[in-house]
């Protein structure tokens, strides 16, 4: 049986249920596949506290800082093993 890719956060408090948008949800889908917030910021090159207002749903990433998000789940899915 495959679960939710984002069981792992579910009810995580730095997404309120209300603003849980898509740029949210991504952004979380790809801290949970490189290990952390502080690894996904440093990945991203981007300050710990503006991931923090994205994961909350705060504010948007900027575009490429979605797409970039986006590749990182994209080639997890590829990387061999790896639940499809």
């Amino acid at each position: 049986m495959r679960t939710s890719p984002f069981s792992a956060w579910r009810g995580s408090p730095l997404t309120p249920d209300a603003r849980r948008s898509t740029y949210a949800r991504t952004l979380h889908q790809a801290c949970v596949i490189v290990g952390g917030a502080a690894l996904l910021a440093s990945h991203l090159g981007v300050a710990d506290l503006d991931l923090q207002r994205w994961l909350q749903g705060a504010e948007e990433p900027p575009f490429e800082i979605f797409v970039a998000a986006v590749a990182i789940i994209l080639l997890h899915l590829d990387a061999p093993g790896s639940a499809s």
